[in-house]
């Protein structure tokens, strides 16, 4: 058992018709780009632009067409020469502020001296010279005006306001000014806060990657169906020492089974004559080069590499001494080896507020000879903008899609009998995913499978399996934005239903990336006929000019890499607050004070603020790190079921410091919901499957997927993961055999309990069947996010030089 070390962290492109593959290698125009010394020499790709179709659309013609633009162009641009005045013109009305007031009072500032404080720091920002005495960069000032630009002005506004009034309080030129108007020992108490939740030079978190020799970073960036992944993969087969970091466990899970069975050809290496090509893949790459296979249906034991598999819930360590590992990006953080080759999957995902840190982590903390960034072309000018200031030379290498994409010329008009095989139908709520199964499935004739996000990996990825393979019956795939990422799908044509999505509080249209990088699933390379078009269109004509002004448009460069504090970072803040300062409070420290390198932005903190608010009012004498443990945890705090059973987990562990799985789901009725499930399956009741038991059964799998994810990190209260994984691979068959019953059946009753006819063995952990596959499980809160991923990780940075040797202890498997 290996003990995972506790760290908080927390397509977009418009297209042209393919080019051959043989010329996939050399037909790139590589760009490098050199922070020090000479360059060196370029790698493969391709640089062409890729432009949709050029039909001009009327922007004012068709409902949603402005809200489309609009959401591209963002609120009046502010210019940084109109910031001061507008600064000037707002802070008044900003220090009025009742939230602002408290928040300062929160953060240890006495009510009677808020007044004389905000007073000064208002005619520091109307005398218009404040920049000047923080010393910013025109970087810094373009920053502010942006962020202050949005729709929304008042929460930026309120950000970069409390930001400059803690840097300009605790700058040294000002002391003696603002002591005049404040006790000196005020002043010393916002100075430690706001050098304690300091973050404003990210790149020196990572002493040993600056310490280590000038790395090569090399981008391969280009739309999906553009195989960019295909030459960093195979530069990982080649290497002694290697990587895969990837955003989901089932692309982990991939690498690690075809290295190790030699199915990729390593970089270098002449293919030899007679190997299949398998096109079935989760990942963006070619299978072929020159003619012959590079990436293989059956193995060459001559190819194949001993790798190690290190994810949230599963760890699969073949061989202490191998030099090549397979993660989740998230796992990143808890190895400091060094490495020949890392391969970054995914990197646009650097800007997602949620998981963003885990990709900067990566970024700036792996230490390698070779870095090799995939994903999208908007994410270049921000890696540029990061590696200037570790020094790496950076190459890009640009690759075209595949097969051309194209737009229909009419919607499906709203009638389901018009859906095809080999259709993808898209929404965007788990609800409307069985109404669509099942209103196509009467009106079409056709058997549907299904993809979200709440559906396990492992089912995830069987309904796909189902929907590709010929004679199974399922023709039509019905999915929501998770089949975007992680799934292999023979897909002819894209059907948005709705080209609007729930954010949490509103109905709001898509973004032009997100248009694209679903849109982009649509007639994948090597699973139809050469060069054979995937079409896209939508449910309702009304949305088709929608859809084409969003492909038409360009996609905005990636503007911010996310960060994300550490348990130390949290320690410091916690010592700078008044005693008994919630957690919730202290993360709202790095939204609000924290000073930000104009390239970096916090994670989003709303989930994180919730979950420690909970968290503190269930369990609040537990340690600071134990609660920093659970906030990390991959709990889906908006399902009421999993929600009281991650009350039952965290009482049982304040209380006995052990937790009883079996009781567990005995005292959250979970153990009904399997017992009802297991008794239908075995009798053949299908009428009883239905949506409700579907949603019983994915909470209870993330309530197991938890209790994992938690067994390795505290091994003495979660000492049941084997028993806790049987019930875990049971539940997956159950589910499985549910999605099928609901493709059959009319009536979705329910079905009254049978638990006095048939006790099931969850009591004593007894199965005798388990499902195959990895032990890997999630579900997607949105939809590059899987469940198990835990959004905040890093590398030991250099204050964790001060920690006590249990916290720095290697948690990978020893060189």
């Amino acid at each position: 058992m290996h003990r995972l070390s506790l760290i908080a962290s927390c397509s977009r492109y418009t297209l042209r018709p393919s080019v051959s593959v043989s010329k996939i290698l050399v037909r790139a125009r590589s760009v490098t780009v050199a922070s020090r010394g000479n360059p060196t020499s370029v790698g493969p790709g391709c640089t062409q632009d890729y432009r949709g179709p050029n039909k001009a659309t009327p922007a004012s013609a068709r409902p949603g067409l402005q809200e489309l633009l609009s959401s591209e162009a963002r609120g009046k641009p502010i210019s940084k020469e109109q910031l001061l005045p507008f600064l000037a013109q707002s802070v008044d009305g900003w220090a009025r502020q009742p939230s602002v007031r408290s928040r300062l009072v929160s953060y240890g500032v006495p009510d009677q001296h808020l007044e004389p404080l905000l007073s000064i720091f208002s005619d520091a920002i109307q005398q218009g010279s404040i920049f000047k005495t923080l010393d910013y960069t025109d970087d810094h000032i373009e920053r502010i005006a942006y962020d202050v630009s949005s729709r929304n002005q008042a929460e930026p506004l309120d950000i970069h306001f409390t930001r400059l009034l803690y840097e300009w309080t605790s700058h040294p030129s000002n002391r003696e000014h603002v002591c005049q108007a404040i006790p000196e020992s005020i002043v010393a108490i916002i100075s430690e806060l706001f050098t304690a939740a300091d973050m404003s030079n990210p790149s020196s978190f990572y002493p040993g990657a600056r310490a280590a020799p000038r790395r090569k970073v090399i981008m391969h960036v280009g739309p999906t169906n553009s195989g960019k992944t295909h030459n960093a993969l195979r530069a990982l087969a080649a290497a002694e020492r290697g990587l895969y970091a990837g955003p989901l466990r089932l692309l982990a899970h991939e690498i690690f089974e075809r290295l190790n069975k030699g199915q990729i050809v390593p970089l270098g290496v002449d293919p030899d004559d007679g190997g299949e090509a398998d096109e079935n893949t989760n990942m963006d790459l070619l299978t072929t080069e020159g003619g012959k296979a590079v990436v293989r249906k059956e193995g060459n034991p001559k190819y194949a590499r001993v790798c190690n598999l290190i994810t949230g819930e599963e760890q699969k360590i073949l061989d202490e001494h191998a030099g090549l590992f397979s993660c989740t990006v998230e796992m990143v953080g808890s190895s400091a080896r060094n490495f020949d080759v890392a391969v970054v999957d995914e990197i646009q995902l650097i800007s997602d507020p949620d998981r963003g840190g885990s990709w900067t982590t990566a970024v700036l903390g792996i230490c390698t000879k070779e870095l090799h960034l995939c994903g999208e072309e908007r994410a270049v000018p921000l890696i540029q903008a990061l590696l200037k200031d570790t020094g790496d030379e950076l190459i890009v290498n640009r690759y075209e899609r595949l097969t051309p994409l194209e737009v229909a010329e009419k919607s499906m008009d709203g009638d389901s009998s018009k859906i095809e095989k080999g259709d993808c139908l898209v929404t965007f709520s788990r609800m409307n995913i069985f109404r669509l199964k099942a209103r196509v499935e009467k009106h079409s004739g056709l058997k549907c499978a299904v993809a979200y996000g709440r559906l396990p990996p492992e089912l995830r990825s069987e309904q796909a399996a189902l929907f590709n393979r010929p004679g199974t019956g399922y023709d039509v795939m019905i999915g929501s934005d998770a089949i975007g990422m992680g799934l292999n799908l023979k897909i002819k044509r894209i059907i948005f239903e709705h080209v609007r999505k729930w954010d949490g509080t509103s109905e709001t249209l898509l973004s032009v990336s997100q248009f694209k990088q679903i849109a982009g699933r649509a007639g994948r390379y090597g699973m139809h006929s050469k060069n054979k078009p995937g079409i896209v269109m939508t449910m309702q004509e009304a949305d088709m000019p929608i859809l084409r002004k969003a492909l038409e448009l360009p996609v905005e460069p990636l503007r911010y890499a996310r960060i994300s504090a550490t348990a130390d970072d949290f320690m410091a803040v916690m010592q700078a607050l008044p005693l008994g300062t919630s957690l919730s409070t202290a993360m709202q420290v790095f939204k609000y004070v924290a000073k930000m390198h104009p390239r970096y932005e916090y994670m989003d903190i709303s989930d994180g603020v919730s979950a420690f608010d909970y968290i503190d009012s269930v369990v609040g004498e537990l340690t600071l790190s134990d609660r920093l443990l659970l906030q990390l945890a991959p709990i889906m705090w908006r399902d009421p079921i999993a929600v009281r059973a991650v009350v039952q987990v965290m009482k049982m562990y304040k209380t006995d410091m052990f937790v009883d799985y079996r009781k567990l789901l005995k005292d959250t009725e979970m153990q009904a919901t399997l017992d009802d499930a297991l008794f239908m399956m075995e009798t053949g009741e299908r009428q009883g499957a239905s949506e409700e038991m579907m949603s019983g059964l994915e909470s209870l799998h993330k309530t197991l997927v938890l209790y994992i994810w938690l067994s390795f990190r505290s091994s003495v209260a979660f000492p049941e993961r084997d028993a806790v994984e049987e019930v875990k691979n049971q539940t997956e068959k159950v589910m499985d055999w549910c999605l099928q019953c609901m493709s059959t059946v009319s009536s979705r009753r329910r079905v009254p309990a049978r638990r006095d006819l048939r006790q099931t063995q969850v009591d004593e952990g007894d199965y005798s069947e388990r499902s195959g596959g990895s032990h890997v499980s999630g579900s997607q809160p949105s939809a590059w996010r899987g469940q198990d991923e835990s959004p905040r990780t890093a590398i030991p940075r250099n204050k964790l030089l001060l920690q006590p040797p249990q916290r720095r202890r290697e948690s990978w498997p020893s060189s």
